[in-house]
């Protein structure tokens, strides 16, 4: 998937199953927490979203935080767990 791909399943993602209210673009550069207003209750939903939209597994520990601080860098996170499954 292109990154543009995955930002806006992400994206939809988050509209359809968290209780946000999403800014009418959301770019790579939107903050989760500050932009979007995830809290982290929400992260944890969002991650199990996440491996069943993408088919992939998120690790339980060794995770870094930074990766859920902007849309760009969870499209990125994506990416790698995607490259990980294809090995």
């Amino acid at each position: 998937m292109t990154r543009e791909s995955i930002l806006i399943t992400l994206t939809d993602l988050i509209a359809s199953n968290l209780e946000v209210q999403l800014p009418e673009v959301v770019l790579e550069s939107s903050r989760l927490f500050e932009d979007l207003h995830i809290d982290s209750l929400m992260v944890l939903q969002l991650v199990v979203y996440i491996e069943e939209e993408f088919d992939v597994v998120v690790p339980e520990e060794g995770v870094d935080p930074a990766v859920f601080s902007t849309m760009g860098m969870l499209v990125t996170f994506i990416q790698e767990l995607q490259e990980a499954m294809k090995i």
